[in-house]
């Protein structure tokens, strides 16, 4: 698509005034009604979650999400459908025509304004959109909406966010506005909130990471919808998250690249020995994670990715390998999982996207937003 290209001439992320310049590029339009889901880890998971659920209650629903784990259309979707290739054009054109006249915009602002347009034009009930990075200063702030949800803070992206749980709470937290509702799975960071922001905590009973998001997004459909009860949380399966691919032997993909995220997938799989294939941003770091795998593959997909030497040094293991591409990682992993083991590749959106694209002989598109 052309225009993909001229949304690739727009950097990645714009200049302060982001907040500003999303108010100009969405003026005058009509604004569909949006919860808003921000958090360190889960936002996906919940995201997807509260877009189903919000299906089985007889809603339309938009889904924002970010990023994509093999095409630019997963990140745009009205009721489990991604956006059409027609459709992505025309909101995409819509959006930099009106980013011409506006100075130091970048590409995710250009992105999430074609996503309300389209969203607009489509009169559905409810958005919900997946912030990216932080809050206070997110495009996804502008989208028009009381309630947002807190998914789970760590330490990541400090030098954006702060050196403290408490500074990247606050920025977070900071996606709302006066009059917003704020229903949070973190306990304890009531101080945090802006003033003017009702908050609802939800942290008790504690429960699983999953069960804990499906729970976070029943809450924030009870109180948009002014629901009766709690909607049923089943049946959600989203893509990339312990996602299994093959049974001989057992492999899973899951975009996790937290210590926290990753500690989470390992739980699952008990004492079952892991073969690990990783590949992982240069901002990474695996240092604090207390493990010993059977087998770590190592692999750098991108130029902003770590190298194997320095991935593999964060790991206990008890064999380790680098490999040039997806397909050499499988074979060493492949050759080398136990009988009654497990490969599960983590890392993050990048690997995971190319080895669904290898299994699946599908287009991964390299595409930065």
């Amino acid at each position: 698509m052309k225009v993909i290209e001229q949304l690739l001439s727009y950097p990645k992320f714009g200049k302060p005034g982001v907040l500003e310049r999303m108010d100009a590029l969405i003026h005058g339009l009509t604004m569909v009604p949006t919860i808003k889901v921000v958090g360190s880890n889960g936002k996906g998971t919940t995201a997807h979650m509260m877009a189903h659920m919000a299906g089985v209650l007889g809603k339309s629903v938009g889904l924002y999400t970010s990023p994509h784990l093999l095409r630019l259309n997963e990140r745009i979707q009205i009721n489990g459908r991604d956006i059409e290739d027609v459709e992505l054009t025309q909101a995409l054109a819509w959006a930099i025509d009106r980013a011409q006249a506006l100075e130091g915009v970048g590409r995710f602002e250009i992105f999430t304004a074609a996503a309300l347009y389209h969203f607009s034009r489509k009169a559905i009930d409810v958005a919900i959109m997946e912030i990216g990075l932080g809050g206070r200063f997110d495009p996804v702030r502008v989208a028009r909406g009381r309630i947002s949800v807190l998914t789970s803070i760590d330490l990541e992206h400090t030098a954006i966010l702060g050196h403290t749980i408490k500074e990247i709470a606050t920025e977070k937290a900071a996606v709302c506005k006066p009059g917003d509702l704020l229903i949070s799975a973190v306990r304890g960071v009531e101080d945090c909130v802006p003033d003017g922001v009702t908050y609802m905590e939800v942290s008790d009973p504690p429960l699983s990471p999953l069960q804990r998001n499906a729970r976070l997004a029943a809450f924030a459909l009870k109180e948009h919808f002014s629901l009766p009860e709690l909607p049923e949380a089943y049946g959600v399966k989203v893509p990339g998250r312990l996602q299994r691919l093959s049974s001989t032997p057992p492999l899973y993909v899951d975009v996790a690249h937290s210590v926290a995220a990753v500690q989470t997938v390992l739980d699952h799989f008990g004492d079952t020995p892991i073969t690990l294939m990783i590949a992982a941003r240069r901002d990474k770091d695996f240092n604090a994670l207390d493990y010993i795998f059977h087998h770590v593959i190592a692999l750098q997909c991108d130029e902003d990715m770590q190298e194997p030497d320095s991935l593999l040094q964060m790991f206990s293991a008890q064999h380790k390998d680098k490999a040039d591409d997806v397909a050499q990682a499988l074979e060493l992993a492949i050759r080398h999982c136990r009988h009654e083991g497990v490969i599960v590749c983590l890392g993050g959106f990048g690997i995971v996207g190319r080895v669904l694209a290898h299994f699946s002989g599908a287009h991964y598109d390299v595409i930065g937003l």
